[in-house]
């Protein structure tokens, strides 16, 4: 599974506002939706999704 963030299409400064654990882009919106209690054509209009890759992750106070 990978890590999908998503932030408002409004916001200049994109800061992720949450994070879901999903399979693909397209059950990452539907986390989303659900999540937000939004239909999934919502989703795509107030919120940018992102794909988190491995070099993301290491930022992390736990890795080492």
């Amino acid at each position: 599974m990978d890590t999908y963030t998503y932030s408002y299409r409004t916001d200049s400064s994109n800061e992720p506002i949450g994070r879901v654990q999903a399979t693909g882009l397209f059950e990452a919106r539907r986390k989303i939706a659900y999540i937000k209690r939004l239909d999934v054509d919502y989703v795509d209009i107030l919120f940018k999704i992102k794909k988190i890759d491995d070099h993301g992750k290491q930022n992390r106070k736990d890795s080492r």
